[in-house]
Order: structure tokens, then sequence, then C-alpha cells
């Protein structure tokens, strides 16, 4: 028999917050590692975006956390992990995205689209400031599990946050 993993409570409060209260602690333990895998490479592919200064790579790249406000059981690098690579590591599948981490992707498709546009405009600056914000969430997201998105989603939709 399997001993369960621990968590600490300051995750086991990220995942929380992220909307994810409803799962037992067994089950946070399971999703802890896998729930990193569509941020760590989203962010990936930002900085990629970034570093290229492309406009159609980054407007594309919106299409990603879209994917995730509008569908929450089909987000793009959901599916890729849902699909293949939890299969190579015997893996759980992921969740349905909660409400509050949905609100997130929506934050980082405006973001990124904005990112895109300024690069596109010769705004460089611009671009960086909006896509960087964007790489900087996702990473605090993939190590710590801290969502700012979740955060302000939390902070805005009070009564809605405390149900999900």
């Amino acid at each position: 028999m399997r001993e369960p993993r621990m968590l600490s409570d300051f995750t086991k409060n990220n995942l929380d917050k992220q909307g994810f209260g409803s799962l037992d602690e067994d089950a946070k333990a399971c999703y802890a590692w896998p729930l990193r895998f569509t941020p760590g490479v989203g962010t990936v592919l930002i900085v990629v975006g970034l570093t290229l200064q492309s406009p159609t790579f980054l407007g594309l790249g919106a299409i990603v956390p879209l994917s995730g406000v509008l569908f929450p059981r089909g987000m793009i690098l959901d599916l890729v992990y849902n699909l293949g690579v939890r299969h190579l590591f015997h893996g759980p599948a992921l969740p349905p995205t909660p409400t509050p981490r949905r609100f997130s992707y929506l934050l980082s498709t405006v973001l990124l689209t904005g990112s895109a546009l300024s690069f596109y405009y010769g705004l460089s600056t611009l671009g960086f400031i909006l896509g960087g914000a964007v790489a900087l969430g996702g990473l605090m997201l993939t190590t710590t599990h801290w969502c700012l998105g979740s955060w302000i989603y939390r902070f805005l939709f009070r009564h809605s946050a405390a149900r999900s």
C-alpha cells in the first residue's frame, strides 16, 4: 500500500483558492504535481513568444488560455496532458478547471492578446510588460500553486468564491 503524499498547508490553501476546495486531501496530493503541467508549459511558450517578439506566436498562444475559459474539461494543454503525458508517467487525469482558475485564464488571454497587439504595433515595451506579467504569474502558479488570477477572482466575486 502506498503512503499518502503530504502537502503543506500553503499548497493545500493555494489549491483551495483556485477552486479545488471540494477535493479531499489525498486527491489534492495526487493532483498537486500534474496541475503544474499546464502553467509550466504555457509559461515556456509565452517566454518563447516574448523572446521572438512575435505577435503571431503570442496571438496564437492566447488561444491556449482562452480554451481553458471556454472549456473547463478541454483546455488545450490539459488535453495534451490527459491524452498523452499522463500515460507516460502513470498519472491521474486532471479534474475540470474550476471557476477561479478559469478567471485567471481569462486574464491571461486578455494580457497575451494585448502583448501580441503591442508587438504588432511596435510597442515592444508594453508587449514585454503584458506578456511578462503572464509569464511571471505562470511561473508563480507552476512553482507554488499560488494563482494571482484566482486571488483577483476571489477579491472581485467574494460571494461566488465562498461557494466554490
